[in-house]
């Protein structure tokens, strides 16, 4: 009879265990900013962008979970996650920079089961 319970119970805490991803009631949530440069490089305008697309997986996946857009303030937000570590990150469109100038990411834990993580701000440059 021991011997079935604890098989039980090795299978039900085996079962809870979750992986990072959407089904929990954690968010993570940022703002991008941008700054205009021309091609000699100088600073044209610089502000809070929106319409920008931001992307979110685990930490060192292939592939990306979900992505959303900012809204007109430059702000986004990641709802429904769990327990975990991420990737989130944003592509710059600037015709004069760098490529490795291009991908602003950053590693996000998130540490609890109704953490709200809030990044520093996303500067990229277009």
């Amino acid at each position: 009879m021991k011997k079935y319970l604890f098989l039980l119970l090795t299978v039900v805490f085996v079962a809870c265990s979750k992986d990072e991803g959407y089904g929990g009631l954690a968010s993570i949530s940022g703002k991008v900013y941008a700054l205009n440069y021309n091609q000699n490089q100088v600073l044209l305008s610089e502000g809070y962008l929106g319409d920008v697309r931001v992307y979110i997986s685990s930490r060192g996946g292939t592939s990306f979970y979900d992505d959303v857009r900012t809204t007109y303030d430059g702000s986004f937000k990641f709802d429904f996650l769990q327990e975990g570590s991420y990737d989130v990150w944003v592509y710059g469109d600037c015709d004069y920079c760098p490529w490795d100038q291009l991908i602003e990411k950053k590693e996000v834990e998130v540490t609890s089961r109704k953490a709200d993580v809030v990044l520093e701000d996303f500067v990229i440059k277009i």
